[in-house]
């Protein structure tokens, strides 16, 4: 049975989110065409660290350890399955009091697949919210996960509400909570954007679609600012690659005699990612190839930065212009998906090819802003709130 959106009467606020949920439904940054994912998320952690594509409500930090503090309240119990049991007994609770915006199971209640615990592990651990196991990268692990660890959480985390789990009825932060979340990330987070936003004023724009047209996160300090101006350039030059990729696909797809799309939007769409291009200006590439390499020392000697090198290198060398249709930049475009995608390559398989959406990974690489744009709003939200009620 196929999941289906109501569009409810509301406010202002709650139709922005649900403008924002259908956006995450539908978003493509996550489609890997062309084999740059490694590249995508170290700029992700280069700007943002610890968060995620996956990652929906700040609060869920402080959430999944007190439903791992309620699951060891039984040792003689399967812990693995009682976290299991809380889990999904939340989230049932959060649907009953109607706070479902941003819940994890929103659609499908208990019978989701992945559950926070899964979703947040590795923040809990970057942020030194669970010092108590270092492995643990799998589900399978989950039993490590609800081990009773001396020390294993901050002294100073705070509690959950009275009567947790069947009392939590708000995916809002309470101010003390929020309070806690800004310090305790910001400490282990310093001089990147994450952290400049994290800090009192620097409140993002809800509506802002990108972090380079996002005030608050345009006046950072030199250092995360340099990041954020390579990450921009970055998400403009490839999104070129991206139209390409798709513009061949409609070649190909017109040739083997489809129907309903042709290549005329894509040429379109190229001519105005050509003026995009303009903006790019002078860059510093071997300062940016540093800075991921730090996040990630696999990207040195990586076949995505070979490809992504190869092709920043042709466009800002005067090929621009003429992308549509420079035999080199074909090539490596479509050499490159073929060699990602192998036997599922759209430009050899005439089946999968026939199932093309007529649009496979085209928006632009934004680097996990939606989504840390949402945490970052909850943690100042938080404290804003204690701040009105004291003046």
């Amino acid at each position: 049975m196929s999941s289906r959106l109501s569009w409810l009467d509301g406010s202002e606020a709650e139709q922005h989110w649900i403008r924002e949920l259908l956006r995450l439904f539908t978003e493509s940054e996550a489609r890997d065409e062309l084999g740059i994912g490694q590249l995508r998320d170290a700029f992700g952690e280069l700007l943002f660290p610890g968060t995620s594509t996956l990652h929906t409500r700040a609060r869920y930090l402080l959430i999944v350890p007190w439903c791992i503090q309620y699951a060891g309240r039984h040792p003689g119990r399967d812990q693995a399955v009682e976290l299991d049991r809380i889990e999904r007994r939340l989230i049932t609770t959060m649907i009953d009091a109607d706070a479902t915006r941003g819940l994890i199971g929103r659609l499908s209640a208990a019978a989701v697949k992945t559950l926070p615990s899964t979703i947040y592990r590795s923040a809990l651990r970057r942020y030194g919210i669970d010092n108590g196991h270092a492995g643990a990268e799998t589900p399978a692990e989950t039993t490590e996960l609800t081990e009773r660890v001396p020390g294993r959480w901050p002294p100073t985390l705070p509690p959950p509400p009275d009567g947790f789990p069947d009392s939590l009825a708000a995916l809002e932060l309470t101010a003390a909570e929020a309070a806690w979340l800004r310090e305790n990330i910001m400490i282990r987070v310093r001089g990147t954007l994450l952290e400049h936003l994290l800090r009192p004023g620097n409140r993002p724009d809800e509506r802002s679609q990108s972090p380079w047209d996002d005030s608050a996160a345009t006046s950072a300090p030199p250092d995360p600012a340099a990041a954020l101006e390579h990450a921009r350039k970055f998400s403009i030059a490839m999104h070129g690659a991206a139209l390409l990729y798709n513009l061949l696909l409609a070649e190909a797809y017109e040739r083997a005699d489809f129907t309903d799309i042709t290549p005329r939007d894509f040429r379109e769409a190229l001519k105005i990612w050509n003026d995009e291009m303009a903006t790019v200006g002078a860059w510093d590439r071997p300062d940016m190839w540093a800075r991921l390499i730090r996040v990630n020392p696999r990207i040195a000697a990586g076949a995505a930065r070979r490809f992504a090198d190869t092709w920043l290198g042709l466009v800002l060398d005067g090929r621009v212009r003429d992308v549509a249709d420079d035999p080199r930049l074909r090539d490596l475009v479509a050499g490159r998906e073929k060699t990602v995608k192998k036997a599922q390559s759209r430009l050899v398989n005439r089946n999968l090819l026939g199932e093309w959406s007529g649009d496979s990974g085209t928006r632009p690489l934004l680097f996990r802003w939606p989504q840390v744009r949402r945490m970052v709003i909850d943690i100042h939200d938080g404290v804003e709130a204690a701040d009105a009620v004291t003046t």
